[in-house]
């Protein structure tokens, strides 16, 4: 018998094996970018919502000053979209005419490291709680 070899045009095993390695490598690059990008877009949300509820509450503060209402200091809950964040107000300093608070916002609730703090400025004459 005798047996012919035939040019036969084709890929061999070790360069298909090497590509498929090659597109995974880039398939798993590809995912931890994206894995990445949706955490960093999920954290910029919780951002942007907790700096709303800070300047909510501030200018709750400021309505209560109009209204000749007692300022509540403290913490309080609020919502906003469908997170719950954890709000403190405290009083940082005094001087004649104005009143300056500071505003912290706690999201998850239960740590202690503020997502977002904004320091604004009250007229004196309000009376605090």
């Amino acid at each position: 018998m005798f047996f012919r070899w035939s040019k036969v045009t084709g890929f061999t095993l070790i360069e298909v094996l090497v590509a498929l390695v090659i597109l995974a490598s880039v398939g798993v690059v590809l995912m931890q970018t994206s894995v990445t990008g949706t955490k960093q877009s999920d954290y910029l949300t919780e951002k942007i919502l907790a700096a709303w509820v800070a300047e909510d509450r501030a200018t709750e503060l400021r309505l209560a000053v109009r209204l000749g209402q007692p300022l509540e200091l403290g913490d309080a809950w609020t919502e906003q979209g469908t997170l719950r964040f954890r709000t403190r107000v405290l009083k940082i300093e005094q001087t004649e005419f104005l009143q300056t608070i500071e505003v912290s916002v706690f999201y998850p609730s239960d740590v202690d490291q503020p997502l977002y703090r904004l320091e604004s400025f009250l007229p004196r004459e309000a009376s605090i709680l």
